[in-house]
């Protein structure tokens, strides 16, 4: 009997095994190049910003032989011109963080809430417009949409939410793209004997969303905010086009790295600039690295 149980435990295992086949070593040994790569220019960019100039033109790649912190001068000197009708006026370092923490925070908030309620409706309402709406969101992501740039600027323009914050929030609080799937499906697999017992306790629609169901998928509605925040922090082309009297850190980043017209445009203070914009999202990223990927799954994200 005792041979019998481990012959077929050694069978299991056996099977368990991982089959190394000539695609997998290939595609593992992609994936290693493609994060020494990632991982080496992080590393380039982070010695690079505490390289002089002068000592940069003569020591591309290695180590300084003499730190600078070049970050204080970063925090004091980084400005952005601001064209406006009493002249041309510079946000500073402080203000683009602020700006980048308000847009960023505001859109996040708005492009993650409106998928969920959305999604929430037409998952527990299945009427003929809530089928209407999922089949208008999975064709606007089969449809690639190019040259919509122009209108959009000329509909903020018309409902004078153009050149305000608060407008980018509106303007980002629709339920198009990946995430109301995401929230569909969650809401699909929720028993509805939840809300039917709510119901006879004698709760209603709103009731039975804000105490039941949101509470539930809290962990996907986190999760895709903080994507979402994260995407928006590192957005520099919308503010670029909606927001030129409130330039964000990327905004600044992206335009020091298209002028050469100053001390703030050489390459350790473009690099201390980056590294700057990179820190917020390393310590999100540490803080709540393990909700993130205990919440991320291989078909997408679950709760």
């Amino acid at each position: 009997m005792k041979n019998v149980f481990l012959t077929s435990v050694n069978k299991r295992s056996k099977a368990t095994k991982t089959a190394f086949s000539p695609l997998t070593v290939v595609l593992l040994v992609v994936l290693v190049l493609y994060v020494i790569t990632l991982v080496g220019l992080l590393f380039w960019a982070v010695i690079t910003s505490f390289k002089s100039q002068a000592e940069f033109r003569i020591n591309i790649l290695g180590f300084p032989k003499k730190w600078v912190w070049n970050y204080g001068e970063v925090f004091k000197m980084f400005k952005v011109p601001v064209m406006t009708d009493e002249g041309t006026k510079y946000v500073g370092m402080g203000g683009m963080i602020l700006n980048s923490v308000i847009y960023s925070l505001g859109c996040a908030v708005a492009a993650t809430i409106t998928p969920c309620i959305t999604a929430y409706l037409c998952a527990k309402f299945p009427f003929r417009f809530s089928k209407l709406v999922f089949f208008i969101v999975i064709v606007t992501m089969a449809l690639p949409i190019v040259g919509s740039l122009p209108s959009e600027v000329l509909v903020a323009r018309t409902f004078k939410v153009y050149d305000r914050i608060w407008g980018l929030w509106i303007m980002k609080a629709n339920f198009l793209g990946i995430y109301f799937l995401v929230f569909h499906a969650e809401f699909k697999s929720i028993p509805k004997e939840y809300t039917e017992a709510a119901k006879i306790d004698g709760a209603g629609n709103f009731t039975i969303l804000f105490r039941i169901m949101l509470p539930l998928v809290r962990n996907t509605i986190f999760v895709i905010m903080l994507i979402k925040f994260i995407e928006f922090w590192n957005d520099y082309q919308t503010p670029l086009v909606f927001l030129p009297s409130y330039p964000t850190l990327a905004y600044g980043v992206f335009n020091l790295a298209t002028t050469s017209v100053n001390r703030m445009s050489t390459v350790p203070m473009r690099m201390a600039s980056a590294v700057m914009m990179l820190i917020p999202i390393l310590i999100i990223f540490l803080i709540f690295q393990k909700r993130i990927m205990s919440n991320v799954s291989v078909g997408g994200i679950k709760g």
